[in-house]
């Protein structure tokens, strides 16, 4: 579903995992930026929230179904973004999460596949799509959602750690592959961000996060906020000699 039949005039930018969280504030913030933003998840009454939100304020967007998982969903969605705005200028590849705690001789072998899906393969499978749809129209700008897991370890998180250091792998290598055709690839690695399940998780009985932000060097937790502005400023056509790096959003954390 779109908000207009014929190829955008706005330059677009998909936000993968738009639905909600980091995703969902990003999309709201790259709207008000001046994009129609391309809002994709797997639950789609949810990115038409997004959607009807962004309309509401005055902007434009676009709501599709992905499964980052899966090769045909994504094949379809970026196909739908190709015929229905004609152009990509920007992707969030904003996708994946933990799926347990463990001791690595502990950790499932299912779970570590599992984890590389969610975390690593989906935004490959995205990323291929992007940089050909960019490449042929000679520009372009992508953000990778990796995570303060990537720089640093978390022991019990060794399946996530990996993945998200994987990722760093990945978007440099492509960050050098692409510069010459004009496609910018950086990389974000948020560190402890209040997104909906912070206090629900601080709120729990020896819950991990009081712990955590004695370590960050703020002094507090990140706001969503925070992640939308530095991914809107990443993906501005303006900054052009900025690629392959590593952007941290720690609070400090990673520098000490």
């Amino acid at each position: 579903m779109t908000s207009k039949d014929s190829v955008a005039s706005d330059p677009v930018a998909l936000v993968v995992g738009g639905s909600s969280g980091m995703g969902r504030v990003t999309a709201l913030r790259l709207a008000q930026d001046g994009f129609h933003v391309v809002v994709a998840a797997r639950r789609f009454a949810l990115c038409e929230e997004v959607v009807a939100e962004i309309h509401s304020s005055g902007g434009r967007a676009t709501a599709l179904t992905i499964d980052i998982t899966e090769d045909e969903s994504v094949a379809t969605c970026f196909s739908q973004i190709e015929h229905q705005l004609g152009r990509l200028d920007a992707a969030f590849n904003n996708s994946g999460r933990t799926l347990g705690f463990s001791v690595t001789t502990e950790t499932p072998l299912t779970r570590l596949q599992e984890t590389l899906e969610l975390n690593l393969l989906g935004t490959f499978r995205c990323l291929q799509h992007e940089l050909r749809l960019m490449r042929a129209q000679g520009r372009g700008a992508i953000v990778n959602n990796a995570s303060i897991a990537a720089t640093r370890g978390f022991a019990g998180l060794q399946d996530y750690c990996a993945a998200k250091s994987a990722l760093i792998g990945l978007s440099k290598s492509a960050a050098l592959e692409y510069a010459p055709f004009g496609i910018r690839i950086n990389v974000i690695t948020p560190g402890l961000i209040a997104t909906e399940r912070y206090e629900t998780i601080r709120a729990q009985p020896n819950s991990p996060i009081e712990a955590r932000l004695k370590d960050i060097p703020v002094g507090h937790a990140g706001s969503m906020e925070d992640i939308a502005a530095t991914v809107s400023w990443l993906l501005r056509p303006d900054v052009s000699f900025l690629t392959g790096a590593v952007i941290p959003i720690d609070g400090g954390e990673c520098a000490k």
